[in-house]
């Protein structure tokens, strides 16, 4: 789970720009609950079976879904998680 910001720069990450607390058991995949509200299965698809229409990105390197249970979220990391939008 995503906690509030600290002021030891040690223990936190960086999630879309803002400064948050790196907690035992951070992942991408519990990020991308916390900023979706949304289930997300191990295999890192949504649980509800609708499209997610998400991409994770840390320290600019894309995270598979597949590896979004398993990858964890560590302090210093820059994490960007991207929701694609339609339109022209």
């Amino acid at each position: 789970m995503i906690a509030p910001e600290t002021t030891d720069n040690s223990s936190t990450a960086v999630v879309n720009g803002s400064p948050v607390a790196v907690t035992p058991g951070l992942t991408v995949a519990s990020a991308v609950v916390d900023l979706t509200g949304r289930e997300i299965t191990p295999e890192g698809a949504a649980a509800d079976g609708h499209p997610l229409g998400i991409a994770v990105a840390v320290d600019d390197a894309v995270i598979p879904r597949s590896l979004w249970a398993t990858t964890p979220v560590e302090a210093g990391q820059s994490v960007e998680i991207v929701t694609a939008v339609q339109g022209g």
